[in-house]
């Protein structure tokens, strides 16, 4: 119950920044894909870090405890001469890259 309440609140906190056409979808168990519509990897740094930010800060409470929650993002910029498949393994490696790196941080593939 706690994990459900953290997975709907981390969503609530991510779309109070995200713009109207950014796109926020759960991708797999604890995993959240973002589209970033015409936006550079410099963006998507910057909103992730944002959203990261953000998260950490926020007050999850659940029945009366405090949950302290952080996370971690992977950040890939599509581009026309890569395919969708390529693009999703670089961000997914991105992702553990941060992960590996001490989470609560952001990183992008170059």
């Amino acid at each position: 119950l706690a994990g459900d309440y953290v997975l709907k609140e981390v969503c609530n906190v991510a779309r109070s920044r995200l713009r109207p056409d950014d796109i926020l979808a759960r991708y797999g168990g604890e995993e959240f894909a973002i589209i970033l519509p015409e936006t550079t990897t410099q963006g998507a740094l910057r909103i992730g870090e944002e959203l990261r930010a953000l998260i950490e800060e926020h007050e999850f409470i659940f029945e009366g405890e405090t949950i302290k929650v952080t996370v971690s993002l992977g950040a890939a910029e599509l581009t026309e001469t890569c395919d969708v498949t390529s693009f999703i393994k670089r961000a997914d490696n991105r992702l553990y890259a941060a992960k590996r790196g001490g989470r609560n941080r952001i990183d992008a593939s170059s």
